[in-house]
């Protein structure tokens, strides 16, 4: 009978024991997807700041650029200035979309990290 017990004892114990090592993997995974998430976070902001001001600052040229331009030819130039201009602006904001929308489908998945070790874990377990 007490033979019994003590390996019921010792069942109980290991068991406690796995549950408090499965529940610090899990609270590794979690740390893990919460840091995960700030630097996604981060490099979001870093980026759409970035995007935003060297776009303000790229059309602020190019419009003095254009108007410039404007300016300096004579009235019979200025309508094939202003359609050509035009064309090619639309040109290369197409182009410019392009490159992004490649960029953007390059980019890791956000949790790419915690699926990783959480694929590890299962296949350990």
């Amino acid at each position: 009978m007490a033979d019994t017990f003590a390996a019921l004892s010792e069942l109980m114990a290991a068991a406690g024991r796995m549950a408090g090592l499965a529940l610090d993997i899990v609270i590794d995974r979690l740390e893990l997807l919460g840091l995960e998430a700030r630097e996604v976070k981060v490099r979001l902001v870093q980026m759409l700041l970035l995007a935003v001001f060297g776009a303000a600052l790229f059309l602020m040229g190019l419009g003095l650029a254009v108007v410039a331009l404007f300016l300096a030819l004579p009235p019979q130039w200025r309508l094939w200035l202003a359609a050509g201009g035009g064309a090619l602006l639309l040109l290369l904001g197409a182009c410019a979309l392009l490159v992004l929308r490649r960029r953007l489908a390059r980019l890791p998945l956000a949790f790419s990290q915690s699926v990783a070790e959480l694929k590890k874990d299962r296949a350990c377990f």
